[in-house]
């Protein structure tokens, strides 16, 4: 008889605390869910301070608790924000991206195609390193503009264009540069010409023209190095350019005296 009103009593007990403990959780989810709004303000309040982690933890729960609420797409743009400010650009390029995939209504679509770009902007490496992030943000830069023709961050997008165009320029100019030492003329011209159709509005391209007539006086494609001389003179007149011209100038005058020399040996 005392064991069987032990058992009742332990029974009761543990009950108690199933019910206990229902009741609790069951609390928590709906505290949780009436307050994403707090952690949305917390998560401003900690992206204020620069905290970004513990920006990120609140607007993660906020989104976690009101994935289609109003502020939704404020703090899916602000995870962006935070991963960007921690310079750690892919995953700010995911958290925009799913911005415009999630929220296209959302007024901040535009500013998350323009973190977009300006993310791959930053991953792009120094010019004697492998270019394809740096072409990815070309691209990127370039679909911007062409989404978003009248943005208020055209000309930060320009300036970015020209900039990623100049980095993509001096690549081709250094490899041409690299082979006119070899004295592969021919390699050289390859991608000095590369430049000038591709990158023919970039700072390297008078750079280019004047290397390619020093490859084309020592292949002795006379005729083509006076007409890309002639085009030459008609971009630029500072002193600096002058002095180089004339230089060339005498390289191909030693050049043709050279040939003289050789047909006068074959004569003889």
């Amino acid at each position: 008889m005392i064991y069987s009103k032990q058992k009742y009593i332990l029974l009761a007990f543990s009950l108690s605390l199933i019910i206990l403990f229902l009741t609790d959780c069951a609390g928590k989810k709906e505290k949780i869910f009436t307050d994403y709004r707090k952690y949305y303000d917390k998560g401003v309040a900690a992206f204020e301070r620069k905290k970004w982690d513990k920006a990120v933890e609140n607007f993660n729960m906020a989104l976690l608790n009101s994935p289609g609420g109003e502020l939704a797409d404020d703090a899916q743009f602000y995870l962006g924000e935070c991963y960007f400010n921690k310079k750690e650009y892919l995953l700010a390029i995911s958290e925009y991206q799913q911005l415009t995939e999630r929220y296209t209504y959302s007024p901040l679509v535009e500013d998350a195609y323009y973190k977009i770009a300006v993310s791959y902007f930053k991953l792009s490496p120094k010019y004697q390193l492998d270019q394809e992030s740096t072409m990815k943000s070309l691209q990127s830069l370039q679909d911007f503009l062409d989404v978003f023709p009248e943005s208020k961050h055209r000309e930060d997008v320009e300036a970015k264009i020209q900039e990623v165009r100049n980095k993509l320029a001096r690549k081709l100019y250094e490899s041409g540069c690299l082979y006119r030492k070899l004295e592969e003329w021919n390699s050289a011209i390859i991608y000095l010409d590369n430049l000038l159709e591709t990158y023919y509005d970039t700072k390297w391209a008078l750079d280019a023209k004047l290397e390619k007539a020093y490859c084309l006086i020592k292949l002795r494609k006379f005729d083509k190095y006076n007409k890309l001389i002639s085009e030459i003179n008609n971009d630029d007149n500072s002193l600096k350019l002058k002095e180089r011209l004339e230089y060339l100038k005498i390289l191909n005058k030693r050049e043709r005296g050279k040939i003289a020399k050789e047909l006068k040996k074959k004569q003889k």
